[in-house]
């Protein structure tokens, strides 16, 4: 009884530490911020925070023999994948900008899958030949392929909370954002297909095997999470909820099980649950939201984007305490020479994958949508590592043995801290330095998006001039001219800017919104226009009300 009091008081008090801790990050972030000191984004705070409090903690570990306490403050990988991570990727889907996220889609999916590939595979060589040589600690091939995929993993939740509070250029804010936030999903069915050949010979059979299962795996979980987004539009058109206040709340309660059961059916399927939910997020973004009353669409805006926020500060607090409280390698110095080779390696194979991925998606666009030399610099150093990376490496654990797992822990520790502290903290001088500031912008990125679809713009004056109408009716009036449909009085340079991207897109055919479901409908017809395609799709699982 007294040991189950033990643990339970040992429990209560880790508990409240992660409460005064993660109040502690917010406080300072928001002084921080306050301040406009740009140099120390929240995250910084988070993980140097949980440091301190790791520090500690180990500290009155060996004292006063609390192993317990320390136990509860540890960093639990389970807990991240089930209750952490689903809500941020979820958020990140949800609160999009359809526009500027699928205006960019090629590009996405070519840094997304195309750049982790290569850069695994750059990762893995180098890693793996260092081992093989004697010169770091010795992998096996197969290994070293579960270090080089998870080591891949930009992380959307490092990026986005520092680039969250600076004005960086839209299109090269959603560049950054949908690369970071598909790559993670790559990155883990990645790891999660090669992690399958642990108890099986590898062989140049095993390739095709497993590039199928990745296939398989990826495609099933966006099938499952885009079903459970357009169900869920349905339900939400039919429904008929009407504006009455506690009919607002059973509606906005209706939404939180939609992504849970889109993530808890790809993983009962063997699949990806973080795919399947940002996919759900993805599609509820752009059907379900539009079906929801004003008061639920903004009430559950702002509650995905709490529970987003609490998770990616969680998450930046562990990975600090796990610096004194996880299992480390420090001591092999072997270790220390995989990390060279591997920080090494981490940063050329992003130039082989940015560079080429930008010109291969440059080669079919026009003049005016090229990605610059600029953004394509500022793209290699924004791929900073973060919580998947690390997650995944604590996996690795238990995945590949407890030495080898340490080092892969070790090394992955480390390059989150040197990219979150110093890559991270350079990040708005690398804006100013590389001129890719939006200076039309007023607040941050994630402020400008909207609460329903609505489109906001500040101009020069200070005045607000909004589009009236949802997203979803730009460039669908009689005469399909954005120009003469939005409210045209005293617009500003970013409102000229945006109408100008519409124009030049429905000008070579596409929509700005135009989502790869559309683009497949119109390929295949060859007859419909973007207008009808879009049409045709609300008729479906948009009310018209």
């Amino acid at each position: 009884a007294d040991l189950a009091g033990d643990e339970e008081s040992s429990e209560a008090l880790a508990l409240l530490t992660q409460m005064i801790l993660i109040t502690l990050v917010f406080v300072v972030g928001w002084q921080l911020e306050k301040r406009h000191v740009s140099w120390v984004s929240e995250a910084a705070v988070g993980l140097l925070v949980g440091i301190v409090a790791g520090g500690i903690a180990w500290a009155t570990t060996h004292k006063f023999d609390a192993s317990a306490y320390s136990d509860w403050m540890n960093f639990d990988p389970d807990f991240f994948f089930f209750a952490l991570l689903p809500p941020i990727i979820f958020d990140a889907g949800y609160s999009l900008d359809p526009g500027h996220f699928f205006g960019n889609f090629d590009a996405i999916c070519t840094l997304a899958f195309l750049g982790t590939s290569v850069s695994a595979v750059i990762i893995t060589s180098l890693v793996w030949g260092c081992g093989a040589l004697g010169l770091g600690y010795k992998l096996t091939f197969l290994q070293a392929g579960l270090f080089g995929s998870l080591i891949s993993a930009t992380d959307p939740v490092t990026t986005l909370a520092i680039l969250g509070n600076v004005r960086a250029d839209q299109n090269l804010y959603y560049l950054i954002f949908g690369e970071s936030v598909l790559n993670d999903a790559v990155a883990i069915v990645m790891y999660q297909t090669l992690n399958e050949f642990q108890h099986t010979s590898f062989s140049a059979g095993s390739v095709a095997k497993a590039f199928g299962m990745f296939l398989l795996i990826f495609a099933g979980s966006c099938v499952i999470g885009a079903g459970f987004g357009l169900l869920s539009s349905l339900f939400y058109r039919y429904a008929k909820f009407g504006s009455a206040n506690h009919y607002d709340i059973v509606e906005a309660c209706l939404l939180v099980p939609i992504p849970v059961a889109a993530y808890m059916a790809a993983e009962g399927a063997g699949l990806s649950g973080i795919v399947s939910i940002l996919f759900c997020g993805v599609v509820m973004a752009r059907y379900t939201r539009q079906n929801l009353t004003e008061t639920t669409a903004k009430t559950s805006l702002s509650f995905f984007k709490i529970l987003a926020k609490v998770s990616e500060t969680f998450v930046f607090i562990y990975m600090g305490l796990s610096l004194f409280l996880g299992h480390q390698t420090f001591g092999m110095a072997s270790m220390w020479v995989m990390f060279v080779v591997s920080f090494a390696g981490m940063l050329a194979a992003r130039v082989a994958n940015v560079y080429p991925s930008c010109f291969l998606v440059n080669t079919r666009r026009g003049p005016r949508e090229k990605i610059s030399k600029n953004h394509q610099l500022f793209l290699w150093f924004s791929g900073l590592r973060g919580a998947i990376a690390f997650a995944l490496a604590m996996k690795s654990t238990r995945d590949v043995g407890e030495e080898a797992g340490g080092v892969i822990f070790s090394c992955t520790l480390l390059i989150v801290l040197v990219t979150v502290l110093v890559f991270g903290g350079m990040t708005p001088f690398m804006l100013t330095k590389l001129d890719v500031l939006d200076k039309s912008a007023p607040y941050s990125n994630l402020e400008t998006q909207s609460d329903s679809g609505h489109h906001h713009f500040n101009n020069e004056d200070g005045g607000n001039v909004k589009d009236h109408r949802s997203d979803r009716d730009i460039g669908d009036g009689d005469g399909d001219n954005p120009r003469a449909e939005l409210e045209m009085s005293n617009l500003g340079p970013e409102e000229e800017s945006y109408i100008t991207t519409v124009e030049l897109r429905q000008s070579a055919g596409e929509g700005s919104n135009e989502t790869p479901l559309r683009k497949f409908i119109r390929t295949a017809s060859g007859k419909l226009t973007v207008q009808e395609i879009d049409k045709t799709i609300h008729k479906v699982f948009v009310s018209p009300n």
